[in-house]
């Protein structure tokens, strides 16, 4: 008897996030075990006293088995406790926090907006907002539920002790006025039977969640009560009106119906986050691969045994239309692994063969929307007493990712100033042509298949068209390399789920198309053109893989000069006089497009526009054409485009060749349309873009474009969002200095400024120099400059640029402390500061703040005393308001270094404030 009651609390205690607390009591127990309340109270007494129990001293008094609760929880100090927040309260805190939303398969994939959609809803504030999920039976609502509620727990938003309480609402289909007793419990008398006032699952859920599955079986009375519940957070029990309660409850929903029938439109307006969830065969096949991994390594740490899976079973599991989404697929390899364990449980492998699952699951149709187009895969081997096994990954694919994972370092190390952009560059291309060479001599097991020819076959043809159009030279080993590289990784996303990769990938591209500009954009036109032949997408992936397999040929763009097009009507007269112009020139200078006589002026724009789209036209684009109509050809043209626009109307061969050889001769477009004129009678109008100017800030330095770079890369930094929208552009001063305003920036951009190390003297451009930011003179008027554009918080841009320009620099060399750790703390300070004493500094002020209380920290920690004042306490009388407000404003420095900042101290800061 003693043992059955142990037995049941030991239980109870395991399940006691799903459990209501007052089920812990001896009157609860003893009407679950069938003993009376007397007798099950003094057994849960004696066993208190031999220290098998914890006692919590709670009306009624609970008791909690010792044992599970320290399998469960953590172990407790103590037998008893007040309360069970007491009690909770000395769970050990985390090194680390986690987040259970984020180790689901597909957190930063397919789920990953559905994710967010949660977060929202469990984060947001008065006990966040209700959350109805959709999808089919098996896809993994209840899974998705139970994370959402370990999420509020580690994030605090609910206590450790907070019951979850799940609850299948289809067990009621035939009776949903049941179901709403269950959900809110009943009074006695309510219906026949109801002997005693029950409570309902509304009172369990109190202060934690209540997970209702197949929520629809709610009736519509229900739903208005369930409702109104979510309005006021009061409700009363089935059949007693006239008693209101109060629960504190945050609610997930799901349901495998349409709920826009299933639910009053007055239920579903109080469901403001509804996440619709996939099925299987909608998540990527690196998605279905992981949680297809994620059962047969569960299943063998059950069985204890390595299970070796053939490459039929798992392309079966990948591409059979099965229903039952998630939860099918998981049964099917439960019982292809029991089926295989059954014959062969003498052996330590356990081989899992196609036959091994259900005959009648064979028989199901594939997915043709989702039948795996690559190769085969090799038989992948479990191991148990294992959650992750990178082993099931072939070593190409592990050597890829560790160079992703190492490129993404060295990114964070440029991001730090730890890393010159250079090295960076260096490091990357080192490391891809390291790979590549390896690639070369890899040679698959199915090399000679269709697969491994076919992905061949189709670089040659990519090759071939970049060769035609950028003068890419096809090199047998590059195509060997390439294709072995796409073959290796089956143009499968393997960074889905790099929390890094996810954060930086779009800066890190930024970041690549700046230094190596040209290697970029002839990668993305090459995986484009080869992504058209292999029905595949170009991954970010490729192109930064791809662009430092370029940099490492030191490839660039065969031409970067002006662009020229030309269109004529008729079957072949463009490209024949386009032909022969090149010949002559013996460069690929003019692209044809022959026109039908019947082609309207917006066609003509499709042309042009479709030539944009695949060339580079920074430097102008110059557009020959034959059918009149200049004005209207011209405006509709320059009202889109972003770069100088020359259009040349009614040309001939002369005028070709004549415009070919400004070209040859790297002239701007603004030079050949003023020399062609010299020279022919022709018909042209050089437009400029018509669409607003993008906003932009030019750098330069008298010796070169390197400083300008890092001024360019200081700027950006400090501009954080504003630099998304605003461009900071590198030029050769020598240029400017020389051409002016004739230069192409300024007919591209918006100039609002130059910063550099000397003055180019542009009329009407403002000049800051280097040497007046880094000292705060110019920071004012600078940040004023930018305001007049963006919307920015200027006393935080200010800082941005103390902190960039100069003052972590300056701060490393004064001092040895941390200098980002130092600078976050005394920006803190300074804001507090601020606030207390209701002024704001101006950027000398604040700059000569930042410098002395970091200096002041480290002498502090140094026990280095400042120069003596004989009339510091006099001092002090006159000054101790002010004195106490700094005083309390570095509170936080003092915490962080364990210091005391002395009066002497103080008046240095208050001189420096009021001086």
């Amino acid at each position: 008897m003693r043992k059955d009651i142990e037995n049941y609390l030991y239980k109870l205690t395991k399940d006691y996030s799903q459990t209501a607390k007052t089920s812990f009591s001896a009157s609860s127990i003893s009407q679950q075990v069938g003993l009376n309340r007397s007798t099950v109270s003094s057994y849960l007494n004696e066993a208190f006293r031999k220290q098998k129990l914890l006692k919590v001293k709670t009306y009624p008094v609970s008791f909690l088995h010792k044992q599970a609760f320290a399998e469960t929880f953590f172990e407790a100090n103590h037998l008893e406790y007040d309360s069970f927040e007491e009690l909770f309260s000395e769970a050990p805190t985390k090194n680390k926090e986690k987040d259970p939303l984020g180790t689901i398969i597909g957190a930063f994939g397919s789920l990953k907006e559905k994710i967010n959609q949660v977060k929202t809803a469990a984060m947001y504030p008065n006990g966040g907002l209700p959350v109805m999920l959709l999808g089919a039976s098996g896809s993994g609502k209840t899974f998705l539920a139970e994370k959402i509620y370990e999420y509020m727990v580690e994030k605090q938003i609910i206590t450790f002790s907070a019951p979850y309480i799940s609850h299948n609402c289809a067990q009621y289909f035939n009776n949903p006025e049941l179901l709403s007793s269950v959900l809110f419990g009943y009074a006695k008398g309510a219906f026949t039977g109801a002997d005693t006032d029950k409570e309902g699952l509304l009172d369990a859920a109190d202060g934690g969640v209540l997970f209702l599955d197949e929520v629809h079986r709610l009736s519509e009375e229900g739903q208005e009560k369930l409702f109104t519940f979510m309005d006021t957070g009061e409700y009363s029990p089935i059949g007693n009106d006239s008693v209101r309660k109060k629960a504190d409850i945050r609610l997930i929903f799901a349901t495998t119906e349409d709920i826009e029938s299933a639910f009053l439109p007055t239920f579903l307006r109080r469901l403001p986050v509804v996440v619709s969830l996939p099925s299987f065969h909608e998540r990527p096949q690196p998605e279905r691969l992981q949680l297809i991994d994620q059962f047969f390594i569960q299943e063998s740490n059950i069985l204890q045994k390595e299970l070796s899976v053939s490459s039929k079973v798992i392309h079966f599991l990948l591409d059979a239309d099965l229903e039952g989404n998630v939860g099918k697929i998981k049964n099917l390899i439960k019982f292809a692994c029991g089926n295989a364990y059954a014959k062969q449980h003498d052996n330590q492998r356990i081989n899992v063969k196609l036959l091994d699952i259900p005959i009648e699951n064979l028989l199901q149709p594939f997915s043709s929307a989702k039948v795996t187009s690559q190769r085969l895969m090799d038989e992948r081997v479990y191991l148990p007493n294992t959650e992750i096994q990178p082993d099931l990954e072939t070593s190409e694919r592990k050597r890829l990712k560790t160079f992703f994972t190492r490129l993404l370092d060295d990114y964070k190390k440029v991001e730090d100033g730890v890393l010159t952009p250079g090295q960076l560059i260096s490091f990357a291309t080192e490391n891809v042509v390291l790979l590549m060479d390896e690639f070369v001599f890899f040679t698959p097991e199915d090399k000679e298949t269709s697969f491994f020819s076919f992905i061949t076959y189709n670089i040659r043809s990519s090759f071939q068209f970049m060769n035609e159009n950028y003068g890419f030279d096809q090199d047998g080993n590059k195509i060997l390399s390439i294709a072995n590289y796409l073959y290796v990784k089956e143009n499968q996303d393997f960074l889905l789920e790099h929390t890094d990769w996810i954060t930086l990938k779009n800066s890190l591209l930024h970041f690549l198309e700046e230094q190596m500009r040209d290697e970029v954009w002839l990668a993305k036109r090459f995986l484009n053109s080869l992504s058209l032949h292999l029905d595949s997408e170009v991954l970010d992936e490729d192109i930064v893989f791809i662009a430092l397999y370029l940099h490492s040929m030191n490839l660039t763009m065969t031409d970067t000069s002006t662009k020229a097009i030309v269109l004529a009507h008729g079957y072949s007269t463009a490209s024949s006089m386009a032909n022969v112009a090149n010949r002559m020139l013996q460069k690929n200078i003019f692209h044809a497009y022959d026109m039908p006589l019947g082609i309207t002026v917006d066609e003509v724009e499709k042309k042009v526009f479709q030539y944009i789209e695949n060339y580079p036209v920074e430097k102008g684009l110059i557009v020959l054409i034959d059918m009149g109509s200049l004005n209207l050809i011209t405006e509709k043209l320059a009202s889109k485009i972003s770069t100088p626009l020359l259009v040349i109307d009614s040309f001939n061969a002369p005028l070709l060749l004549e415009v070919g050889n400004l070209i040859n001769n790297s002239q701007t477009i603004f030079e050949i349309s003023e020399q062609i004129n010299e020279t022919l009678p022709i018909k042209k109008q050089l437009a400029m873009p018509k669409a607003d100017k993008k906003k932009a800030i030019i750098t330069c330095c008298y010796t070169g474009m390197g400083s300008a770079v890092q001024i360019k890369e200081i700027l950006q930094k400090s501009l954080g969002k504003t630099g998304e929208t605003l461009t900071v552009l590198p030029y050769d001063y020598q240029k400017l200095k020389e051409n002016k305003r004739r230069e192409l920036p300024f007919h591209i951009y918006n100039v609002l400024a130059i910063v550099g190390t000397e003055n180019p003297e542009i009329e009407n451009v403002p000049y800051f120099g280097l040497d007046k930011l880094v000292n705060g003179e110019l920071i004012d008027e600078f940040v004023q400059n930018i305001a007049q554009h963006f919307r920015v918080d200027d006393q935080g841009l200010k800082q941005e640029l103390i902190f960039n320009f100069s003052l972590k620099k300056m701060v490393e060399n004064l001092t040895i402390l941390d200098a980002d750790r130092v600078l976050y703390l005394v920006s803190e300070t300074i804001n507090e500061i601020e606030r207390v004493l209701e002024i704001t500094f101006d950027a000398n002020k604040k700059y000569l703040l930042f410098l002395h209380i970091s200096c002041m920290i480290e002498r502090i920690l140094r026990k280095e005393e400042v120069d003596k004042q004989e009339d510091i306490d006099e001092y002090v009388k006159e000054n101790r308001v002010m004195m106490e407000k700094i005083h309390r404003s570095l509170q936080n420095i003092e915490e962080k270094y364990t210091i005391k900042v002395s009066s002497l101290e103080l008046r240095l800061i208050n001189d420096i404030i009021f001086s």
